[in-house]
C-alpha cells in the first residue's frame, strides 16, 4: 500500500519560524576576563563562560528556566565546542605488545595509537579480571576489548567445530554486523576465524547447520539463545564473554535472554562494555557485580563538548518546517531521531515527498528492509537517516555531521547515545546537534542537561534500564490514581 501525506502534512512547508536563527549561523568563539564563551543564549545575560564557576549551594542561572511559559516559544541557546580541551595521552601500538598485522590492518583504517582509556581498557582485560569498560560514545571501545582478546587467542584458538572461545553479546543486529566486521578485519590478519550469527536464518541454522572452527562468535541474544539450546554452538569453552552495549542488554526487556546465555557462559571472564554506568544489575550479574575491575573514562555522563548542540524551544506545529528547512540545506550526512516508529516513518516520508533523500531505520521494520535502509544511508544514496533509538546505539557513524533530535528524548541516556552518533574517534571535526523541544517532559531533561555543562559536572540519574523507568513511572502514576 503506497502511503500518501495528508493536506496538512503537503502545506506544512509553506510556514516558517522567523523567530528562530537557522543553525547555520556561525557563533564566534569569545575570550573575555569571563574565558571562553561556552553557552551562547538568545538573550545574553544567561551566557556561560568557562572562567565562571559555581558553588554546590549557589542558584544556577538557566536561560531554559522560563521554557514552560508560552513566551518562551522561539527561545534557544547552543552549546558551543570547547577549543581548551587537554590534550589526551595517546599509546603506541607497538609498546603494548599488539601483533604487528593486527597493527598494520588498524593503520589501513587511520588507527596508529591508542588512546588513554583504551591503554587502561586493554591492561583491564589483560587482569583476567571481570571488568566494566565505561566510556562516551564513539571513543573506539571495540578495539578497547578486541585487542587483547585476539592477542590471547592466538594461543588458545578453538578446538572443536562451533566451540566458540570468545563469544560477543551485542543488542541489534546492526551493530552485530558492525562488531563482527571489525573482529573479522582483526582477526583474519593472524589467522582467527570470526563469524557473525543473527535472527531471521535461525530456523534455517536449525535444520542445515554449518560446523566449522570459530574462535570469536559475535551473536544477538535471542539468536545465539535458540542455536545454543538446541546444542548447534557450544558455550562451555568460552574464554571471554562480552555484553556489548551491556546497558541496554541489562534492560528488562533483555534479562531473561542475556540470564540464560551468562548461565550457560559461566566459566568465562565477563567484560561489560557500556556508554552508561549502571545503577542496579540484574540478577544473573549480581554475583559479578563486587569482583568487577572498572575501567571508566573520566567522560563518562558529560554531554560531548567537542560538537557544537543547539537547543530550539518551538512550538509542536513548527517542528516540521524547521527540519524541512535544515534538510533542504543539508549537504552532509544527517540523523533525524524520533521517538515512535510512527513519527520516523512519517518523518521519512514527509522528507522523501518534498525532495530530500531519506533512509529509515525503527523496530517495527522487517530485518531485511531495515539493513537495506541502513545500507542506502552508509553508503551514501540517502543523505538523511530518519530513526529510532534503535539507530542511537553502538552504531559507528563517523560519516554522519549532523543529528537532529525531532523529538527531543525524554531520557538522559538515550540523550547521551543520541549525541554520541557525532564527534567519535575519527569523525569530521565540526559535527553539530540540534534540538527540538516541545514538552515539559522535555524541557526537565534540558534543563538538568545545561545544568551539568554549567557546573562542569557529569549528568545525575543517568540509567539505561528505560524499561524499569517506564515501569516506575506507570506504577507511580497508578498508585496516585487510587
Amino acid at each position: 500500500m503506497t502511503l500518501r501525506m495528508s493536506k496538512i502534512g503537503r502545506n506544512i512547508v509553506r510556514y516558517t519560524l522567523d523567530s528562530v536563527s537557522p543553525f547555520s549561523t556561525t557563533i564566534p568563539k569569545v575570550k573575555n576576563k569571563k574565558g571562553e564563551l561556552v553557552i551562547s543564549c538568545k538573550r545574553n545575560e544567561f551566557n556561560h563562560y568557562s572562567l565562571v564557576h559555581y558553588g554546590n549551594l549557589d542558584e544556577v542561572p538557566l536561560a531554559s528556566k522560563g521554557w514552560n511559559h508560552s513566551k518562551a516559544k522561539g527561545d534557544f541557546f547552543t552549546v558551543l565546542p570547547s577549543q581548551n580541551q587537554p590534550e589526551e595521552n595517546m599509546y603506541s601500538f607497538n609498546d603494548m605488545g599488539i601483533h604487528k598485522n593486527i597493527i598494520d590492518v588498524m593503520k589501513k583504517e587511520g588507527i596508529d595509537k591508542a588512546t588513554e582509556f583504551q591503554y587502561r581498557a586493554v591492561e583491564g582485560v589483560r587482569s583476567g579480571d571481570h571488568v566494566m569498560l565505561a566510556a562516551e560514545t564513539g571513543c573506539g571501545k571495540t578495539l578497547s576489548y578486541l585487542l587483547p582478546i585476539i592477542h590471547d587467542l592466538l594461543e588458545n584458538k578453538a578446538t572443536a567445530p562451533n566451540t566458540p572461545k570468545a563469544v560477543i553479546i551485542v543488542p541489534n543486529r546492526e551493530l552485530a554486523y558492525q562488531v563482527g566486521e571489525v573482529a573479522r578485519n582483526l582477526s583474519d590478519s593472524v589467522g582467527l576465524v570470526s563469524k557473525i550469527v543473527i535472527g531471521g536464518r535461525t530456523k534455517s541454522l536449525m535444520m542445515n547447520p554449518v560446523f566449522e572452527d570459530i574462535d570469536i562468535l559475535v551473536a544477538t541474544p535471542g539468536s545465539l539463545g535458540k542455536l545454543s539450546t538446541v546444542g548447534i554452538y557450544k558455550l562451555n569453552e568460552a574464554k571471554y564473554t562480552v555484553l556489548d552495549e551491556a546497558d541496554t542488554l541489562m534492560d528488562d526487556s533483555f534479562v531473561e535472554r542475556i540470564s540464560s546465555l551468562i548461565r550457560r557462559l559461566s566459566q568465562s571472564q565477563m567484560i561489560l562494555v557500556t556508554a552508561t554506568l549502571p545503577r542496579t544489575f540484574p540478577e544473573i550479574l549480581v554475583p559479578y557485580e563486587n569482583s568487577l575491575r572498572h575501567v571508566v573514562s573520566s567522560k563518562i555522563h558529560k554531554p560531548l563538548l567537542n560538537i557544537t548542540q543547539k537547543f530550539l524551544r518551538l512550538t509542536l506545529s513548527s517542528r516540521a518546517a524547521n527540519l524541512l528547512q535544515m534538510a533542504k540545506k543539508n549537504k552532509d550526512p544527517m540523523i533525524v531521531f524520533s521517538n515512535r516508529n510512527q513519527t520516523c516513518n512519517w518523518a521519512a516520508l514527509f522528507l522523501n515527498e518534498n525532495g530530500v533523500s531519506c533512509a529509515n531505520i525503527n523496530g517495527d521494520m522487517h530485518q531485511a528492509l531495515r539493513i537495506e535502509q541502513w545500507n542506502k544511508f552508509v553508503s551514501g544514496q540517502a543523505q538523511i537517516l530518519s530513526a529510532t533509538d534503535v539507530g542511537s546505539r553502538g552504531l559507528n557513524t563517523i560519516q554522519v555531521k549532523h543529528v537532529i533530535n525531532y523529538d527531543f528524548p525524554l531520557y538522559a541516556a538515550d540523550y547521551l547515545h543520541r549525541i554520541g552518533r557525532v564527534g567519535r574517534l575519527g569523525s569530521h571535526s565540526s559535527c553539530k546537534v540540534t534540538n527540538f523541544i516541545v514538552g515539559q517532559e522535555e524541557i526537565k531533561l534540558v534543563q538538568q542537561i545545561e545544568l551539568a555543562i554549567r557546573r562542569n559536572q557529569p549528568l545525575e540519574n543517568v540509567d539505561g534500564n528505560i524499561t524499569k523507568i517506564v515501569q516506575r513511572k506507570i506504577a507511580r502514576k497508578m498508585s496516585q490514581s487510587i
